[in-house]
């Protein structure tokens, strides 16, 4: 034993080259990881269809607005929480914040947001 394979790495003490090793390997385990990855991808976007899809239409109740009979104003909606809307209540258009906050009649809570500036 020489004092060139007592320091070299495990593939040259066994008379392998490591670019004939090394390259091989790689090869051989890139379809598996491509496998793998898109996997998570279509687990991923199947996932976050049926939870969009599961929402389904919610009733919100705009917060201090009332139509001409004096009953609160409903806005029927399929979009999801944080979106801002826009709608007509009486004294002109106004922007509501959809929130995820049920109201204890079944309905969600719709926050104004021009009449806090």
């Amino acid at each position: 034993m020489n004092l060139y394979t007592a320091s070299s790495p495990l593939t040259a003490q066994l008379g392998v080259e490591e670019s004939e090793s090394v390259a091989p390997l790689f090869e051989a385990s890139l379809a598996e990881f491509l496998g793998g990855l898109a996997v998570i991808v279509v687990v991923t976007v199947v996932t976050w269809a049926i939870r969009r899809r599961r929402q389904g239409v919610r009733r919100y109740t705009l917060l201090n607005s009332t139509d001409a009979d004096g009953n609160p104003v409903l806005h029927v909606t399929t979009r999801l929480a944080g979106t801002v809307i826009r709608r007509d209540v009486g004294r002109g258009p106004e922007r509501f914040e959809l929130t995820s906050s049920p109201m204890g009649d079944g309905t969600y809570v719709a926050e104004p947001l021009d009449r806090y500036l």
